[in-house]
């Protein structure tokens, strides 16, 4: 099992909530990296926060949940995460996403982007962040990204990167680069979508494998982590919800899923129940995280 923490607190009540996560055997702590969210007044850097996180914990992993190129470039991005490779000891992996309008879209003040234009600019980035890794210093040509001669310290080793989609284009990319593919329990878009999130996820499940394999890839070989609690499944309501939700997503062919780390007047009594579906979850959630993504 896996945890959605939070960057919204001062640092010495998140500290304790990922060290928390860390002796309950929680799989990966991942992180949003947006801007701001929600209007909340405190809201901490991604990357500078799980590096603190990382430095005060042994075993949990460390993740975004997701860089998107709204407000970030290939090659800072793919610095941060070498950063970020090191100071964990292995432990971090990229999550990215495409973005989409709002206040990150529209922070640094360039032209709002159609979806199309969008989901362009996410294979893009996608594809310059892991050649960034994968390379040493490359010169990459793009619609959206230039980069000339980037020696970020990409070549030696990188860190995994999951890749968050759920249309043609992000899957297509997750096919071809990524470690991990992310989704969650929501239906954003009714007209193509199943009636429930269960389903919906089975449907795009099964898009997923049909883009493995026109990449040429076994689908059995990229791990699919489903986010619950976003949308319409409370596997935090009970400890019987949790195992339900674990057993209906695993069935469609979720490897892992992701609960929101409690929050708000109900989030005493949902931390037990997360202390205990830690406890009792079984040894896939108990892998050291260097082979979280197996």
């Amino acid at each position: 099992m896996d945890v959605v923490m939070w960057p919204d607190g001062e640092w010495p009540a998140l500290r304790l909530e990922w060290q928390l996560a860390d002796r309950i055997g929680a799989g990966r702590g991942w992180l949003w990296d947006h801007l701001t969210l929600g209007g909340r007044p405190v809201w901490h850097d991604a990357y500078a926060t799980l590096a603190a996180a990382a430095a005060v914990t042994e075993r949990v992993g460390v993740g975004t949940m997701v860089t998107a190129p709204n407000f970030r470039h290939p090659v800072t991005t793919a610095k941060a995460a070498l950063a970020l490779d090191a100071i964990s000891a292995g432990r971090f992996v990229l999550g990215l996403g495409a973005g989409g309008p709002g206040a990150d879209a529209e922070a640094l003040g360039t032209p709002p982007l159609a979806p199309a234009d969008r989901g362009r600019r996410f294979t893009e980035f996608v594809t310059h962040t892991r050649r960034l890794l994968d390379e040493p210093a490359p010169t990459l040509e793009g619609e959206f990204f230039t980069v000339r001669a980037a020696d970020v310290g990409g070549g030696a080793r990188r860190p995994g990167i999951a890749v968050a989609a759920t249309g043609p284009r992000g899957l297509a990319a997750a096919a071809e680069h990524a470690d991990l593919w992310i989704t969650q329990d929501v239906i954003k878009n009714p007209r193509v979508a199943a009636a429930t999130p269960q389903a919906e996820v089975g449907r795009q499940l099964g898009l997923l494998r049909e883009a493995c394999e026109r990449a040429g890839r076994d689908p059995g070989s990229l791990p699919a982590l489903v986010v619950l609690g976003y949308g319409g499944e409370r596997p935090l309501d009970s400890i019987e919800a949790y195992r339900d939700c674990l057993g209906r997503y695993r069935a469609l062919g979720a490897d892992r899923i992701a609960v929101l780390w409690p929050r708000g007047d109900d989030a005493e009594r949902q931390l037990k129940v997360l202390e205990e579906a830690a406890a009792t979850d079984d040894q896939r959630s108990r892998r050291s995280p260097a082979h979280l993504l197996a």
